[in-house]
């Protein structure tokens, strides 16, 4: 059997975004907040899978301000991955039927605060028989307290590991090790800290 190539290394890209989105409603210190989109590149790598660098699409609702002291709130992921049409064929090509992921070191910014990002997952996406493949992931950012009055930086990891899962003509995991692709920014927006 031919060793899978970036088409699935690029789905797995799923699990790689650590970041904010979507705020909790009615989260006590997030002040006026508002939606922000970005679009970042990974390359992903592993010994099964091969690398690649695929595009992933973020939106994230941050507070314009927090109070200094108190938390800014724990939050939910919300990210989506499309998958070019040369690496869904490949998927295709390997009877690849559902891509799955997870990744358990994956972390944010804000500032030099570094926090966890809790059960970033990728559920079971099935890969159509034509046309793009869209990964969509889901996770929870902790909580943060920043104590300093000033403006710090948002931003997504530089480097995580994610575990990939696939299932069809044969059933497999592995490890891919990401990190943000040259070129492209961590930054996904910032938070002015006021007394």
């Amino acid at each position: 059997m031919r060793p899978l190539l970036p088409a699935v290394a690029a789905a797995l890209l799923a699990p790689l975004l650590p970041v904010l989105a979507a705020a909790p409603a009615g989260a006590a210190n997030d002040q006026d907040p508002r939606m922000v989109e970005r679009t970042t590149v990974y390359t992903c790598a592993s010994e099964v899978l091969g690398s690649g660098d695929f595009e992933t699409f973020v939106r994230v609702q941050l507070p314009r301000t927090v109070t200094a002291g108190k938390k800014m709130a724990a939050r939910p992921i919300d990210f989506s991955i499309v998958v070019p049409e040369e690496m869904t064929q490949t998927m295709r090509d390997y009877g690849v039927e559902e891509v799955s992921g997870r990744s358990d070191d994956a972390t944010y910014k804000v500032g030099t605060k570094k926090r966890k990002i809790r059960r970033l997952e990728l559920p079971s996406t099935e890969v159509p028989a034509e046309g793009l493949l869209v990964l969509e992931g889901t996770g929870t950012a902790q909580a943060v307290r920043l104590k300093k009055i000033d403006t710090y930086p948002v931003k997504l990891p530089g480097r995580f590991t994610a575990t990939i899962t696939v299932t069809g003509s044969f059933s497999m995991s592995d490890e891919l090790t990401c990190r943000i692709a040259k070129g492209a920014k961590t930054k996904i927006g910032s938070v002015r800290v006021v007394p």
